[in-house]
């Protein structure tokens, strides 16, 4: 293990996290309802993960959540591994992250990421933008609805989202709607696509966009902040991260939406950013590390989602995040391991 690994260990807390030092047990979650890029992009941030965490002189176990958790994780003893949840999926599949995390702490493991509590709220697009309001921390004007004929807003232009899914599922160009008539017609599509899920309404802001990268508990600190840029588009339409900008390499949005970090911005707004991410994350109970997007209203930043267990590949936007700020992909994931592993009541 390298000396770098243990920037906030001092002393006997260093001797006693050494000694601790379990396997991590790496979690991942895929099933036949898995489409394709979700397997792709989950073995490969398996592979990837387990090569680095072994290159720090781990010893790591990869296992597959495929059915009910507790018989899968039986064989390993939660005194002798620390659990690295990366566990995604939907809450109608068995490695739904909160159903997981859950599971894990019944059965006294120490995991990395967020508790169920929070990752269950975040899941639910409603249920967080209630809390971002009665915290007082700025968000766009919203609505949650479950029927598209009762839909009322008047601020326009606006954005279509389903309210309880992950990874910009049915967020598309026809996401984004100029009146009242255009949003209800997008609703009921939303909502026959994905099983009459209720949909979420925001003001939509035409701006870039921030995804700031957020680690620690007691004295959490950013590690980064990162910015989708949308002037390769003239059409308001286009410029939102939609699932294609995420996921399809040969779309025109994967590949004109650049992901900039550090992000090119006046210390003011970085300092501005940074006040409201901290208090979204802290507001929403993650723990560990996760990721607070945003954009802005009138120059002032507004949080659109908070993304607690975020992905942490190689090549995304927390990876990009710590390398800025001088870690090694390894380094960054072993750091996480460190910071859950500061959370055992060994150390208390």
């Amino acid at each position: 293990m390298t000396y770098n690994s243990w920037p906030t260990a001092h002393g006997s807390r260093l001797t006693a996290l050494k000694k601790m030092r379990p396997s991590i047990l790496l979690l991942y979650g895929l099933d036949d309802d898995s489409p394709n890029f979700e397997v792709e992009s989950t073995q490969q941030l398996v592979q990837e993960a387990t090569t680095a965490l072994r290159s720090q002189h781990w010893q790591v176990q990869p296992l597959a959540v495929t059915c009910e958790i507790d018989t899968i994780v039986k064989p390993f003893n939660p005194s002798e591994w620390v659990v690295f949840n990366m566990c995604e999926g939907s809450p109608t599949q068995p490695f739904y992250y909160a159903r997981v995390a859950q599971a894990l702490s019944r059965r006294g493991y120490l995991f990395t990421g967020s508790d169920n509590i929070s990752l269950e709220k975040t899941q639910f697009k409603g249920v967080i933008k209630q809390l971002l309001d009665q915290q007082q921390i700025p968000t766009p004007h919203w609505g949650v609805f479950d029927h598209a004929a009762d839909l009322k807003f008047d601020i326009f232009p606006a954005i279509i989202k389903p309210a309880n899914e992950h990874c910009s599922y049915g967020i598309s160009r026809k996401s984004v709607v100029m009146n009242l008539d255009e949003a209800q017609q997008q609703a009921a599509a939303m909502m026959s696509q994905f099983q009459r899920q209720p949909v979420l309404i925001e003001e939509f802001l035409d701006s870039d966009e921030y995804n700031v990268s957020v680690w620690g508990n007691q004295t959490p600190q950013v590690l980064g902040i990162s910015t989708m840029t949308y002037g390769a588009f003239a059409d308001i339409h286009d410029r939102l991260c939609t699932f294609d900008a995420k996921w399809t390499p040969t779309s025109e949005a994967y590949q004109k939406i650049p992901a900039i970090c550090p992000a090119p911005i006046s210390p003011q707004l970085k300092a501005d950013i940074e006040q409201v991410s901290l208090a979204a994350y802290i507001a929403s109970g993650c723990r560990d590390y996760g990721r607070v997007d945003l954009r802005l209203k009138s120059g002032k930043p507004m949080v659109l989602d908070i993304n607690p267990n975020c992905d942490v590949s190689s090549e995304g936007g927390f990876a990009n995040a710590a390398r800025a700020a001088g870690f090694t992909y390894a380094q960054m994931l072993e750091k996480l391991v460190v910071i859950a592993l500061e959370r055992s009541p060994l150390l208390k």
